[in-house]
């Protein structure tokens, strides 16, 4: 045999893969088989044309099947009949509601009747429901939320068998970096579930927002369909449930050329309202060495909205004009040319955009641009890659597991736009790539004001958020705080109300002795707590411990605290980390200092209040408090958590925290 032809028959496979891929082969004869026999046997005067195929003719079809992507679904041959579906969420800030609300729209494309409730309108009401049970439930603090207390606590009194019978699935959504109480009430919701008879339609799903968030609620939720279909669905005959037919190799959206002007839909999405800024300024002196930049705000509120002292304002913001000039560059977009966005299918995630704008304002009012790509859409990105050194990386992160993906991608903080800009050979197409992009959501921020002093206007402190990327590329920076950082008086932003957990709300009886702990504009909440008791003249016990960089520097709101102080609302105990007072340079370490008189506070009944950085402030403030019920009883480790446990459990020890 001849040495070379294994590879002459590659090269072959080669060249004939690349002719089919750069070019359509015409059979211009309608030729007709006619074998010849030579020294071998070939095709007697066969010939063909070759018409270049266009640049979107070469691109690989959106599904590939050689990176399996997790949200994605064949046609859907199955179909439900009218059957009643309850979808049940637990709350506080609305992420669980609004999942719960997604879940009733696909429902009814897939033909169910659902109803969407909060979890608290079916206490007691579980076993006289028709049809399965979905519930998309959170914890607060390792207890349930505002509107699921009833319901979780009515659980206790199932009596075995009472929901023999019923179907349910549960998806807890959480976060990871709280280990004590992740999933607490979601594993307990099914748990009792289970233990009354009810049955899972598939295992509990559990969400971390510190993870793969957006990817963990998508495969459980084409899981969750898949299971629903098949027990309630009939079988539909030459149709998808899908409400249009899907062109392969089609994405969600086409782009049309026009000139007309543009009015978004995005605030009606968000429930957001116009609110006119006041004042704007900065409260830390940005010329000193130590100074780090945080934004004072007061907002007009419109007529007929109220808030309570510690509720949330969520602001939408703006993309900056830099972060929108990436992509830009990346496309080779100009930012100028007025488009018309339309989805050529109905999706619960398409942008809410249905008239003329600008690609810039698409890019800066629109789309989320830093978020941590999931694991389905660096699929996507492996699928519009041909070259082999880049594909290869690319599709690793595609097939990786979840934890490898986690530490690899999400942890590092790398969005579809890093991605694009480190794999420049993938050929993902603009109209594509705003596929992939979530709607640009509201960011929440503790109002800073007290609701009995100001009860018309909303203050906030915003630090602004720059540092390092996680990545170790370049600098991150926070799309809301540089957004607010750009609004001056006399500007209009979109914003709205949002009530805070009740747990999280100080004690009416001013008798109750409480302690407020925080760092930086963790403070903003304690700040209206403190107003509200110097405008009613209260003078119960309120130890207020707050650290900071430096007393000259950004003790925020100097003057107005130490009035409230002289008037006896408060006692200030501040810390400051580059000028410690007696050694303590952060709070936990005056705590510490200061425990004789902190018991005394929490042996009198208190409640503590937590507010600010949950990656270490948070921890270290608990090994504080730990520290001094084990000094002050002789107790074992495993009991002063256990103590610390009951604090959280019975309400006298809440934390309103975040992991930057």
């Amino acid at each position: 045999a001849c040495i070379g032809r294994q590879f002459a028959l590659h090269e072959a496979t080669l060249l004939l893969g690349l002719l089919v891929h750069r070019y359509r082969l015409i059979d211009h004869t309608d030729y007709q088989m006619k074998i010849k026999s030579t020294l071998t046997i070939k095709p007697d005067g066969f010939s063909l044309r070759l018409a270049r195929r266009t640049s979107d003719e070469r691109r690989l079809p959106a599904v590939a099947a050689a990176v399996p992507a997790a949200g994605r679904t064949a046609a859907v041959t199955r179909r439900a009949s009218g059957t009643a579906l309850t979808l049940l969420h637990g709350s506080n800030l609305g992420t669980c509601a609004g999942i719960a609300r997604d879940l009733g729209t696909d429902g009814e494309e897939h033909g169910f009747a659902p109803a969407v409730s909060p979890l608290d309108a079916y206490t007691e009401r579980l076993a006289d429901s028709k049809g399965p049970v979905v519930i998309v439930a959170a914890s607060y603090n390792g207890r349930p939320t505002d509107d699921a207390a009833e319901f979780v606590a009515s659980l206790e009194n199932l009596a075995s068998g009472s929901l023999t019978g019923l179907r349910y699935a549960v998806l807890g959504v959480g976060d990871r970096n709280w280990a004590a109480t992740y999933q607490r009430i979601p594993t307990l919701i099914d748990e009792r579930l289970a233990a009354a008879g009810a049955v899972p339609l598939l295992e509990r799903g559990s969400a971390d927002a510190s993870g793969d968030f957006g990817g963990a609620v998508d495969q459980w939720t084409e899981d969750l369909w898949k299971a629903l279909l098949e027990e309630y669905g009939e079988a539909v005959a030459g149709e998808a449930a899908a409400p249009a037919p899907e062109v392969e190799g089609e994405g969600l959206y086409e782009l049309e050329d026009t000139s007309e002007s543009v009015l978004g839909g995005l605030a009606e999405r968000h429930g957001v309202q116009p609110m006119e800024v006041l004042e704007a300024y900065e409260l830390v002196d940005t010329d000193h060495e130590l100074g780090r930049s945080k934004r004072f705000l007061r907002l007009r509120l419109p007529e007929g909205v109220t808030y309570r002292t510690a509720d949330h304002l969520a602001i939408l913001p703006s993309n900056p004009e830099d972060l929108v000039r990436r992509v830009a560059d990346r496309f080779g977009l100009d930012l100028d040319r007025t488009v018309r966005l339309r989805a050529r299918r109905r999706s619960r995630s398409a942008l809410p955009v249905d008239r003329p704008l600008t690609l810039r304002r698409l890019l800066t009012d629109f789309v989320e641009l830093q978020d941590a790509a999931t694991q389905e859409q660096v699929a996507v990105l492996a699928e519009h890659t041909d070259c082999p050194p880049e594909k290869q990386p690319l599709t690793a992160f595609a097939t990786a597991d979840p934890e490898t993906f986690r530490e690899q991608v999400t942890v590092a903080g790398l969005s579809v736009l890093d991605l694009l800009e480190r794999y420049r050979a993938c050929e993902l197409p603009f109209q594509r790539f705003l596929e992939l992009l979530p709607v640009l959501r509201p960011r929440h921020y503790s109002i800073s004001s007290s609701a009995a002093a100001r009860p018309g206007e909303a203050d906030l402190m915003v630090s602004l958020l720059a540092a390092p990327h996680r990545s170790g590329e370049g600098t991150f920076r926070g799309i809301a705080s540089h957004f607010l950082q750009t609004v001056n008086a006399g500007d209009v932003i979109q914003a709205r109300v949002l009530p805070c957990s009740e747990s999280f709300r100080l004690p009416e009886d001013t008798s109750v002795p409480v302690i407020l702990v925080s760092a930086g504009t963790g403070l903003a909440p304690f700040r209206g707590a403190v107003l509200d008791r110097h405008h009613t003249g209260s003078t119960g016990t309120l130890l207020c411990y707050f650290g900071c960089d430096h007393p000259d520097v950004d003790f925020l709101h100097r003057e107005e605290f130490e009035a409230a102080e002289a008037d006896g609302a408060v006692s200030m105990r501040p810390t400051f980390m580059h000028a410690p007072e007696n050694g303590a340079r952060f709070v936990q370490e005056r705590i510490a200092r200061e425990s004789e008189e902190v018991w005394s506070v929490l042996e009198a009944g208190g409640r503590v209040y937590i507010c600010g950085d949950g990656r270490r402030m948070a921890p270290a403030v608990r090994e504080a408090f730990m520290a001094i019920y084990r000094e002050r009883t002789g107790e074992s480790d495993e009991r002063a958590e256990a103590w610390l446990a009951a604090l959280v459990g019975s309400g006298r020890y809440v934390e309103d925290v975040w992991a930057g």
